[in-house]
Formats: C-alpha cells, sequence, structure tokens
C-alpha cells in the first residue's frame, strides 16, 4: 500500500499549483515574505497528503490559521487546507474522515471567535466554512467509486482464474479418460494376441489350418485395437464425438465374449430382468467393465473353468458381474495390478453407481458393479 501511495511527479504539480495561488492574494494583502513562507511550507507537507492524510491536514490548518491572523481573511479556506481535507476524504476511512471534518468545523469556528483578525462567520461567508465538508464528501466518493472498481477488476480476474481452473480440470479430466481408454484397448488386445500367438505357435506345424486361423485372430484383433486407438487419440485433435457418446455399448458384448472363448476362456452371458433402452454411457461402461474383468482374468488367473457373465436389467439400474474360478498368479508388476480396478471404478463412479470386487473363498474373484439408469440418462 505504502508504494502506492509514494509522492509522484502529479502530487509535485499539485503542491506547485497550490503555491502558485498563494502569489497574486499574498501580493495584494502585503506581509510577503511571511506569507510566502507559510504558502511554501504548507504546499511542502501536501506532498505527505497520501500516506499521513491527517497530519498533512494538521499542518496545513496550522499554517493557514497564521495566515488568517496575519492577513485577515476566513479561516479555514486557504488551497492547502482544501486539498489537505480531500486527502482525508480520499484516503481514511469514512468515520475518520467525519470525525476530521466536524474538528475542523470547530476549529474554525473557535478561531474566529477567539481572533480579532479572523472574520466572524455568519450567513454572508457561511459558504467558505461549507467548503470544508464538501471537500471531504469530494475525498470519500472518489475513495468509494475507486473501491467498486477496484473489487470490479477483483471479482473479473477471481472469475477469470475460475474459468481457467475450470478449462484445466476439464482437460485433466479428459487425459484421464483417453488414459482408461488406452488403457483398456490396448490391454485387451495385446492379452489377447499374447494368448493366440502362443496357441499358434504350437499348432503352426501340427495343424497348418489351426495355425492360419490364429494368425488371422491375431490379424482382426490388432486392426480392430488400432482402430480404437485412432478414434481414442482423435479426441486430443477434436474430431471425434466425446468419451460421453461412444460407439461401443451392449451390442459388442457377444463379439467380444466370442473372442475370448478364442482365446481360451470358458466365457459364458447370462441376463436377467426386462432388458430396456439404456443411456449409451451406461452400456459403454459395461462393455469395459466385461473387457477389462476378461483381460485381468487372462492375465492374473490361471486354472480357469467357469467365467461367468451376468447383466441384471432392473427399471432403476443395470447389474453387472463378472465372476471366475481361477486360482491368482504370482504378480510381477504390481504397481500396475490396480490400475484396470481402479479404472473400472472411476468409470463406474462417473455414471453415478459404485464397483466391489471380492476375492472367493476357495479360490476365483467376483466384480460387480451397479449402474443406475435415470441419473445417466441425458
Amino acid at each position: 500500500m505504502k508504494a502506492k501511495r509514494a509522492v509522484t511527479p502529479a502530487d509535485i504539480l499539485l503542491s506547485a499549483g497550490v503555491f502558485a495561488v498563494y502569489l497574486p492574494y499574498v501580493h495584494a494583502r502585503g506581509y510577503v515574505i511571511p506569507s510566502v513562507v507559510l504558502g511554501a511550507l504548507s504546499a511542502i507537507a501536501l506532498l505527505g497528503k497520501k500516506r499521513f492524510p491527517v497530519p498533512s491536514l494538521v499542518i496545513c490548518l496550522i499554517f493557514s490559521g497564521f495566515l488568517a491572523v496575519l492577513l485577515k481573511r476566513s479561516y479555514p479556506a486557504t488551497p492547502a487546507d482544501l486539498v489537505a481535507l480531500y486527502a482525508v476524504g480520499r484516503y481514511c476511512g469514512r468515520g475518520t474522515a467525519l470525525t476530521t471534518a466536524i474538528a475542523t468545523l470547530i476549529l474554525g469556528f473557535a478561531v474566529a471567535e477567539i481572533s480579532k483578525n479572523v472574520p466572524s462567520y455568519n450567513f454572508q461567508n457561511l459558504g467558505t466554512l461549507a467548503t470544508v465538508p464538501f471537500a471531504v464528501l469530494a475525498g470519500t466518493w472518489v475513495r468509494t467509486q475507486r473501491t467498486y472498481v477496484l473489487g470490479a477488476e477483483e471479482r473479473a480476474e477471481r472469475a477469470e482464474r475460475e474459468r481457467e481452473d475450470e478449462a484445466r480440470r476439464r482437460v485433466t479430466e479428459e487425459r484421464l479418460r483417453i488414459a482408461r481408454e488406452l488403457h483398456d484397448i490396448v490391454g485387451h488386445a495385446l492379452m489377447s494376441i499374447s494368448v493366440t500367438s502362443s496357441v499358434s505357435a504350437r499348432f503352426v506345424e501340427d495343424d497348418p489350418k489351426a495355425g492360419r486361423e490364429a494368425l488371422e485372430t491375431i490379424n482382426t484383433v490388432s486392426n480392430s485395437a488400432l482402430g480404437e486407438i485412432r478414434r481414442t487419440l482423435s479426441l486430443l485433435r477434436g474430431i471425434a464425438e466425446p468419451l460421453k457418446r461412444p460407439g461401443l455399448g451392449l451390442a459388442d458384448l457377444d463379439e467380444l465374449i466370442q473372442q475370448s472363448r478364442t482365446d481360451g476362456l470358458p466365457v459364458t452371458l447370462h441376463e436377467s430382468g426386462r432388458r430396456t433402452e439404456i443411456p449409451a454411457i451406461v452400456g459403454f461402461t459395461v462393455y469395459r467393465i466385461v473387457q477389462e474383468s476378461l483381460t485381468n482374468i487372462k492375465r492374473h488367473a490361471e486354472r480357469v473353468t467357469k467365467v461367468a457373465v451376468t447383466l441384471t436389467f432392473t427399471p432403476d439400474s443395470l447389474d453387472v458381474a463378472v465372476t471366475n474360478d481361477g486360482d491368482p498368479v504370482d504378480v510381477v508388476d504390481r504397481g500396475s495390478y490396480g490400475l484396470g480396478i481402479q479404472g473400472m471404478r472411476e468409470r463406474v463412479v462417473a455414471t453415478g453407481g459404485r464397483l466391489n470386487t471380492t476375492a472367493l473363498p476357495g479360490g476365483g474373484f467376483r466384480v460387480h458393479a451397479r449402474l443406475p439408469l435415470k441419473e445417466a440418462r441425458p
């Protein structure tokens, strides 16, 4: 605050102008040298009006009091007094400004009544004394307007920062969604390719036909994964629809399960309840949950004899469960072990649902999600 209230060239020019106003009046009344000295001291005192408005006013009132007695003029009414009163209203609080204005009026009446050289106030010269509250009110008005402008600027800056923070938050969320997409696509495709290639390596010599079919499966899976990766990465360039309106859904589950069967997983699909039209984001979430669950089974389970995918439709929600009876394998990279489950949970929470994962007694694992249909509808 002090840096903003430092003396500026404009303050120096104002003080010089106040001093210049004294000269014609002093020359006409006489007492030139003492009056000029008092006027110069008052002008110098005004240089501190921003940082010390009340002390500056007190000094100006003292010097103007001597001038009033010396030149037999009204008190307080010098230009220095009015500028100092304005500074009190401009740079002090309302309470201080009001108190200072009242004190100055009382002082003016007192000096006029005590000193024989200072004219007493009456209806003819009362307007001179009225300049005191007007000067203070002018400073207060300017201060109020300045405070309003600064407040408006601060609110505008805060709103701009909030918009920028919101934009960054949305960009971060979109990147997380894209990262989850890539994780699901690449993880599922690479696991399918790995399983199929390991099988084809054993049959390529003994059963060339089975080897060719395995290679064709690898080609199909890789091309499909590349297509999904292209669509997902196109989001970064803004040339595709957002992930909230995806293309994959319940209709694609049969193909996904058939592909997993080709990879060697004994997957079955069961539905209960009445299937109704569901929001696209719910269907997409179900697809990704099933896809990630099947990928995790291939990656983290062994001796799997049964994998059950269950869809349960109710008027208000859709339950999806993926259960297997395999034994868990030792995980080498535990840092990436929970990323798939975390991604599924984030997807489910985004639709207003909840996800539970449970290790079954005696072996096996179950992933269950309940997705509300009403909250997810546009």
